[in-house]
């Protein structure tokens, strides 16, 4: 079931996706630069081991990865927890082609889907988790209801997103902010504080959410990584003439957002009651 916003969205990621190759080890996250990490493929996945240890990923889990990418974070989580199974779902075709053609574990399912109407039984999963794609769902709080709807009681949702650190106090502050999500193609519904996102979560049925703000570890890290000019380099390969300066816009609105404490990364969990 896609709309308007969920086309735009995938013509939004699809550019370039053929171009990527190996670059980043076909990882797109922001990735966490804690404990003198300064390789981003580590940071990735340091990234990823600290969303599952929280949600207490393991060889029982089964496993729903909405916004999944090109499919390597999954890989990383068969081969790290050794996850039962896994299902990656992802909105932009591109990715899925991908992430099917490099998979190589037959626990891993990928499929093409929108995490706002998940093609799922309820209580098929024992873990949903979201890296940083909740943001762009339309909205965060339709695919929450769906992540409960799929999880088995006291099953577990853990997400890496982005958060309002503090509600805007200017009219430039608010023009920045619309600006930004619109260009990211993330819903306005979708800018929270952390604590309207925790209350969200709750709204949605789920216990024991707990928010961790790791912003000062993801956002000048993933900025420095790509303004190194070997990466600048490959972005504008992969992107092309005029998405890979735009890229570099986006970048700048991030930046912007980070120094004046208005945007932050967080690390959430939650869980669905017995």
């Amino acid at each position: 079931m896609f709309n308007k916003h969920e086309n735009a969205t995938e013509k939004f990621y699809e550019v370039g996706v053929e171009k990527f190759g190996d670059y980043h080890s076909r990882f797109l996250n922001f990735g966490l630069w804690e404990n003198g990490i300064t390789d981003y493929v580590k940071a990735s996945e340091n990234l990823l081991t600290r969303v599952a240890n929280r949600i207490k990923l393991d060889d029982k889990s089964i496993l729903l990865d909405v916004a999944c990418g090109m499919g390597t974070q999954d890989s990383f989580f068969m081969e790290t927890f050794k996850c039962a199974s896994i299902e990656g779902l992802d909105l932009t075709a591109k990715h899925i082609e991908l992430a099917k053609k490099h998979n190589k574990h037959p626990q891993i399912n990928f499929v093409r889907g929108n995490a706002c109407y998940l093609p799922y039984p309820d209580e098929s999963f024992t873990h949903v988790m979201g890296i940083e794609g909740p943001a762009n769902f339309n909205t965060r709080e339709k695919f929450m209801k769906e992540a409960f709807r799929v999880l088995k009681p006291g099953g577990y949702l853990g997400l890496s997103d982005y958060s309002m650190a503090r509600k805007p106090k200017s009219w430039w502050e608010k023009q920045l902010i619309k600006y930004t999500v619109k260009f990211w193609h993330m819903p306005y519904d979708n800018v929270q504080t952390n604590e309207e996102f925790a209350k969200t979560l709750e709204n949605c049925g789920f216990t024991s959410v707990d928010v961790e703000v790791v912003t000062k570890s993801v956002i000048p890290g993933y900025i420095a990584e790509n303004r190194k000019p070997e990466n600048r380099k490959e972005i504008y390969r992969i992107r092309g003439p005029i998405w890979g300066p735009l890229s570099d816009y986006l970048d700048d609105f991030v930046e912007w957002l980070y120094k004046r404490d208005l945007v932050d990364y967080i690390l959430v969990k939650a869980q669905k009651p017995l």
